[in-house]
Order: C-alpha cells, then sequence, then structure tokens
C-alpha cells in the first residue's frame, strides 16, 4: 500500500497553552551547575592533598640527602629548610607551608656517622580562600632516617 501525504491529512497546530513547556532545560542547566559546582570543588581539594603528599615526601627527601652528602660541621638547620622548601614549591608550596625538623642521635650532627632523622610536615589549605582567611583540610608529614655527614 502506497502512502501520500496531503495537506488534508496534517494535524492541528500544536496550541501553548501549558505553562510549564520549555522550563525543563532551565531547571536542567540549573540544577547542573548546582551540582557540579561543588564536585569540580572538590576535586580541586583532593587534588590539592595529592599535590602535598607529593611535595612532603619530596622535601623530607631531599632534605635528608642534604643532610647526608654535607659534611659533619656543615649541616645548617636553615639550608636545610630551604632544601626542602625548593621541593615543596616545585608541587606548588608556599615555603611558609613547610615545617622542617631535624633530630640527630648525637644532638648536634656533628659527628660524622650520627643518625639524623629529618622529620617534614606541610598544611593544605583549601584552594581558593583569600589569604585573610585560612581553612586547614589536611596536615601531611613524612619522616626520613639518614647518615649525616657520611662521606666526610
Amino acid at each position: 500500500m502506497r502512502w501520500t501525504w496531503t495537506p488534508e491529512a496534517r494535524q492541528e497546530p500544536l496550541v501553548d497553552d501549558d505553562p510549564d513547556r520549555g522550563s525543563a532545560i532551565v531547571e536542567f542547566i540549573g540544577l547542573g551547575l548546582l551540582l557540579l559546582i561543588p564536585v569540580i570543588y572538590l576535586v580541586a581539594t583532593v587534588a590539592r592533598v595529592q599535590a602535598a603528599s607529593f611535595a612532603v615526601v619530596a622535601a623530607a627527601e631531599q632534605a635528608g640527602q642534604a643532610i647526608s652528602v654535607l659534611e659533619a660541621k656543615d649541616v645548617d638547620r636553615t639550608g636545610i629548610h630551604d632544601v626542602a622548601a625548593v621541593a615543596a614549591q616545585d608541587h606548588g608550596f608556599a615555603p611558609q607551608d613547610l615545617t622542617v625538623t631535624v633530630d640527630c642521635s648525637d644532638g648536634t650532627c656533628a659527628s660524622p656517622g650520627a643518625v639524623a632523622r629529618v622529620h617534614a610536615s606541610i598544611r593544605v589549605g583549601l584552594p581558593g580562600m583569600p589569604g585573610f582567611a585560612t581553612a586547614t583540610v589536611a596536615n601531611l608529614s613524612a619522616d626520613v632516617s639518614v647518615i649525616a655527614g657520611r662521606y666526610s
């Protein structure tokens, strides 16, 4: 059977009496943005914490390597913090967010062969917060033990 279209077979034009017609796209965009923005912020926060975990481990390892290759008399706590701060800055963290402490088995790391324990910790704030508002998400730390002045 063959069918042909004729003008008489047309349906009546749609009447636009429904007041909710066309609002689904507005609701979809509104709810999509309302739910998408917090999810993006959550992902950014988790990425910042992950970067901090890499930064604190790298900072502790760099400080430990600096202690192990320096001569025992040249170990300077300020210089060790500067070395660790460079590693933290490579991951996007300011030096003031990083804390580095060095404990030696002989108390001063002055004798070759003393075991030095480097403890690095970093504070992670919420991303995108202004400088006057501080909110800490996590405090991460890493420890490294090395023999100080091994090559002295």
